[in-house]
């Protein structure tokens, strides 16, 4: 089994208030779930309302799989132009032997 963990800094330039933050995260969430039906919340904790730590976990059988799972939810978070991704940071976590 490989795990893939990942969080995303995602930088919100049309929010000014913590409300629009929070709705801007709640649609990325939500759309990002029901897209790649993965572990997905929204896990930051500051009072930044135009920065945002999304992290997220992919479970497939094979590295190159949860790679390219991975780089696809990049692609799609970006793709829905509510905010900029600014930085990622991704760990595979190998359990028992890879297939």
């Amino acid at each position: 089994m490989v795990v893939g963990v990942s969080s995303i800094e995602i930088f919100l330039p049309d929010n000014h208030s913590l409300k629009d933050k929070r709705q801007a995260i709640k649609k990325i969430v939500e759309k990002t779930r029901l897209k790649f039906n993965i572990s997905i919340a929204d896990i930051s904790q500051s009072n930044l309302w135009q920065r945002a730590i999304i992290g997220f976990s992919v479970v497939g059988v094979r590295q190159d799989h949860v790679n390219s799972a991975i780089e696809n939810i990049f692609e799609y978070i970006e793709s829905l132009y509510i905010g900029k991704i600014i930085n990622t940071r991704t760990e595979i976590i190998i359990i028992g032997n890879e297939i």
